[in-house]
């Protein structure tokens, strides 16, 4: 098994672009991310870098459809365990965006219903 990097609440701050721990605390539990324990909290540096790309990667898969994988590996800059960790999480989510089934409404009213629900 891999040793994966830690790092200090504060050097989160460094990645994320914050200062302030409330801040930093913040962000992580908005992100799901679990803060450990050892003498000092931490938590690790793929989880922090693969959640603050995260839209970032997901503007790209939307954006650039064809070539968001060749954009990816940029963006990751060499860290395929970052790039091997998007693949994996952006190939096994299913887009919600565009319906599966054509629904075809039958008067105007179920038409109108169908413009509000597909905004």
């Amino acid at each position: 098994m891999k040793k994966q990097s830690r790092i200090s609440i504060m050097e989160v701050g460094d990645v994320i672009n914050r200062r302030d721990r409330d801040t930093i605390i913040s962000w992580l539990i908005d992100n799901r991310i679990t803060i450990h324990y050892d003498k000092q909290p931490y938590v690790y540096k793929l989880q922090v870098e693969y959640q603050n790309l995260k839209p970032l990667i997901l503007d790209c898969k939307n954006n650039y459809p064809h070539v968001w994988k060749e954009k990816l590996k940029i963006l990751c800059d060499g860290n395929t365990n970052l790039y091997d960790l998007f693949l994996l999480e952006m190939d096994n989510t299913i887009s919600l965006a565009a319906p599966s089934t054509r629904v075809k409404p039958r008067n105007q009213q179920q038409e109108e219903l169908l413009k509000r629900i597909y905004r």
